[in-house]
């Protein structure tokens, strides 16, 4: 997953699609955060549980990625918490993992479909 051309509003970095695994340290070059920081989320964030290869490594996916920019965003852009961000991150449906564009289309106009059915869209 190479990083978008810019960022966000927010300054939270745009990620391209690409369904490859990333090495901890990958992970923390990405987000722009310490290695430490992301197993200290692994912790709080028990939702937060990448694959780990036969060695023992951390093998974080599109999905995982996109769940700790989001933790990022919250915690350094909003201001929150983390037992503010668990607490939002908890009630909200994790995001299905798609390696392509259209997954990743699909699952939005499901998330939609779903806030339209409960009254919250």
């Amino acid at each position: 997953m190479a990083k978008d051309k810019g960022e966000d509003g927010r300054g939270a970095p745009r990620l391209a699609v690409s369904g490859r695994k990333y090495k901890i340290g990958e992970a923390s070059s990405l987000l722009g955060v310490p290695i430490t920081t992301l197993r200290s989320w692994e912790k709080a964030f028990p939702m937060l549980a990448p694959a780990k290869t036969r060695g023992g490594h951390r093998e974080y996916s599109e999905g995982d990625l996109a769940f700790l920019a989001r933790i990022l965003d919250l915690l350094k852009h909003e201001g929150r918490t983390v037992p503010s961000v668990r607490g939002i991150l908890e009630k909200r449906p994790p995001l299905l993992e798609a390696p392509t564009v259209e997954g990743l289309l699909l699952d939005v106009r499901k998330g939609l479909a779903l806030l339209s059915s409960t009254g919250e869209g």
